[in-house]
């Protein structure tokens, strides 16, 4: 049996992302699709839109295979960490191929840039413009002297395929033009927008209907009308208590640079509304997104010690849901005897060394803490 991999977020699901299975199945029709789908917190430090287990509902009902969590040590991390960990899943699970979307369709031109990042020169270049408070896009175009434009989604794309050489993997990427909508994109184009828009969109209570797919619209109208849709600034008085109690320990918390823990903890003392918390500790060198991630980190527990353990190697596979198709890959799968793959917690202890159920149950930790918070009053 043949497998195509794909990483998405589904923060919410919505058209473009059924263009993006569509495009999938053209590339490999006859192939089971996976989906290593991020967990209950996402790329850019924010919790998801709604829980886990719902968004793998609605990928199987939108032609999904299987549905794999990437758990939140790699979710809630820089493009570089989320795409190994995604990678690297996909590599365990005997995926031949992965699809991806881009603004950029060559992988010519990414596959030079990705060379390109293995030169001393420019990743001097690179940090030096990251540390002046250049956004990642930004500091790569610096750092290329300018050869290289790139924008959010080539960021990923470029990632998967350092990615793929760093577990030297023989995955072969495919790369999808993104349509219409760019990732930041507030317009809506007949029926596709982007996921930042929808949230937006959500935020101020307007109609999403027209907008995300139709085998999807039960059970995600169903979770916006029972109030269980979060956003990141619900979260803020766990994110505030937890800097304030782990003061002392702020520093050994993944991205936290040096001075950065006292800010955080200066502000989270002033500050009991979030909105005025982000404005005090925003500046020009730190984006929106890293202080988010940084924030999440904080939430979560995730230090450097646990990051650096998981870039090395992929500790677990949790599958969250399949199809009878995804049913027979798993099936499959079983005949290599990959131990690290599981669909319950049955028996889990004796599968697994403590170490490997330290990150498990940290996993599982991250999704408790999420479910902690609802909009139900």
């Amino acid at each position: 049996m043949k497998a195509v991999g794909i990483v998405v977020e589904y923060n919410p699901f919505h058209n473009g992302h059924v263009y993006h299975i569509q495009k999938t199945k053209e590339f490999a029709p006859n192939s089971i699709i996976i989906a290593v789908m991020s967990g209950d917190f996402v790329q850019r430090g924010e919790p998801s839109i709604i829980d886990k287990h719902l968004k793998s509902k609605i990928a199987i009902k939108n032609g999904i295979d299987m549905v794999v969590e990437l758990p939140s040590f790699y979710s809630c991390q820089s493009a570089e960490i989320f795409a190994r960990g995604a990678v690297g899943m996909l590599e365990e699970l005997k995926c031949g191929e992965i699809v991806f979307g881009s603004e950029k369709e060559n992988l010519e031109y990414l596959f030079s840039l990705a060379n390109m990042t293995e030169d001393e020169n420019f990743k001097m270049k690179l940090r030096g413009a990251l540390k002046n408070g250049n956004s990642y896009i930004n500091a790569y175009k610096i750092a290329s002297d300018g050869r290289y434009d790139l924008d959010s989604n080539d960021i990923l794309a470029l990632e998967y395929i350092k990615s793929i050489k760093f577990w030297e993997s023989d995955i072969l990427p495919r790369a999808i033009k993104r349509e219409k909508a760019t990732y930041y994109d507030e317009n809506s184009y007949d029926n596709i927008t982007s996921g930042f828009n929808l949230r937006k969109l959500l935020k101020e209570r307007r109609s999403i209907n027209h907008l995300i797919p139709e085998k999807s619209k039960e059970i995600f109208l169903k979770a916006i009308n029972d109030s269980e849709i979060r956003f990141l600034e619900e979260f803020y008085p766990l994110i505030r208590y937890k800097i304030i109690d782990q003061r002392k320990n702020l520093a050994v918390i993944q991205d936290m640079e040096v001075g950065l823990d006292k800010r955080f903890y200066k502000c989270a003392t002033k500050n009991n509304c979030f909105s005025s918390f982000m404005k005090e500790i925003m500046s020009k060198r730190l984006t929106i997104g890293r202080i988010q991630r940084v924030l999440i980190h904080i939430l979560l527990g995730l230090t450097t010690e646990i990051t650096e353990k998981v870039k090395k190697e992929i500790p677990f596979i949790k599958i969250l849901d399949y199809n009878e198709r995804g049913q027979k890959y798993l099936n499959y799968l079983k005949k290599y005897e990959n131990k690290k793959i599981f669909a319950t917690f049955k028996n889990i202890t004796k599968r697994f060394d403590e170490s490997t159920m330290s990150l498990i149950n940290f996993n599982e930790k991250s999704s408790t803490i999420y479910n902690m918070v609802n909009n139900r009053g």
